[in-house]
């Protein structure tokens, strides 16, 4: 999933602590710029599909260290390979 609008000093264990709440997490990264400060947003991995569903109906729109959360799925890399610019099947 990618999660947008984080506080910038969120840490790894924070995110996977929250989201912990639906479901079990597999992985948690949050995107950093070259001074190793957050950016705002990171990808979590739940151990299972149907956690991932369940995190993104529950967990986006919701608040976090007085920020509201964007959650929604993140695109995998096959699907991104399988279109164009244009939408249009390889």
């Amino acid at each position: 999933m990618l999660i947008g609008n984080l506080p910038l000093e969120t840490t790894e264990d924070e995110l996977s602590r929250f989201f912990s709440a639906v479901g079990s997490i597999s992985r948690v990264e949050i995107l950093k710029d070259k001074n190793g400060r957050g950016r705002g947003f990171a990808f979590v991995k739940m151990a299972k599909a149907e956690s991932t569903k369940l995190a993104v109906e529950r967990m986006h729109n919701v608040e976090f260290k007085g920020r509201i959360l964007s959650v929604s799925p993140a695109e995998t890399t096959e699907k991104k390979k399988s279109f164009n610019l244009f939408g249009f099947c390889r």
